[in-house]
């Protein structure tokens, strides 16, 4: 799944920034997207592998059938896996300094938190919200990598309405985050924003984070089909109906998946009819 996530992610979130942006007009992908685009499989990737690190403890107790929890894959092995891809895509990305220097910036923090996490065992896996507090900046600082290499591919410096794409993307991701963790039954032991805000209140988050996502980018569309814009909320409609009025127990996953997918590839589809039209 995380090859077609890391695709249109690669090529949504520099769109919406184009799109967000009025210096940029006809900005098509070209051979740096393809760069970004190989850079973030490999990040998503060791991200996905620092997750399952910092989820250890608790898999040995929940989920003791996942590989590092039953000792098909050590720490040490995802460790090392980390230090080759950080190697592979910072030289990937060294010939744009400016890139390279934010994707730096990305890594880093996110190898902090797993320090903090292991060696301060900061924040608890019970701290819901500073635990939400120090993983979200990662999502937004590979938001950030990603509209530097459309700056650099224009030869423009960063703005606050550029900017913006990176909101409407990370709104986006925060609609799947609290999605997925939409439970009226909690399983014994899961870390789930349902304990604070309860069921209807995260799944209120998640709609309203889809609902301002959406309104974001609407708002910075000058030109081309804004209506694509607004069709991935077919997803969210879907997902309230089954979980509000079907009776289901977990949001469904697939239409907050399908949401955030759809959205990627429709801010690059609006970006695209915009440049024809430009």
């Amino acid at each position: 799944m995380y090859l077609p996530y890391a695709l249109t992610w690669a090529l949504g979130a520099p769109a919406a920034c184009a799109l967000a942006d009025p210096r940029i007009t006809g900005w098509l992908p070209d051979a740096a997207s393809a760069v970004s685009a190989v850079t973030l499989v490999v990040v998503l990737l060791m991200m996905r592998a620092l997750d399952d690190i910092r989820d250890l403890d608790y898999d040995r107790a929940h989920n003791p059938d996942r590989p590092l929890a039953r000792g098909a894959v050590r720490v040490r092995d995802l460790g090392l896996m980390m230090a080759v891809g950080t190697g592979f895509v910072l030289v990937l990305n060294v010939w744009r300094w400016p890139v390279a220097a934010m994707l730096a910036g990305q890594l880093a923090y996110a190898y902090a938190v797993l320090w903090a996490d292991r060696r301060l065992r900061w924040p608890r896996g019970d701290a819901i919200v500073a635990g939400f507090l120090v993983s979200f900046p990662v999502q937004l600082l590979v938001n950030a990598f990603l509209y530097a290499g459309l700056l650099y591919s224009a030869g423009l410096p960063p703005t606050w309405q550029g900017a913006a794409g990176i909101a409407v993307t990370a709104l986006a991701f925060l609609h799947l985050e609290f999605a997925r963790k939409t439970t009226r039954s909690p399983r014994p032991g899961e870390h789930t924003y349902v304990t604070l805000f309860g069921a209807n209140g995260t799944a209120a988050l998640a709609v309203g984070c889809a609902l301002a996502s959406v309104a974001l980018l609407v708002a910075t569309v000058r030109t081309g089909p804004v209506w694509l814009a607004v069709a991935p909320l077919a997803f969210v409609a879907v997902g309230a109906l089954r979980f509000w009025r079907g009776g289901l127990t977990r949001w469904p996953y697939g239409q907050a998946a399908l949401f955030m997918l759809v959205s990627f590839a429709g801010y690059q589809i609006v970006n695209l009819v915009e440049s024809v039209t430009a």
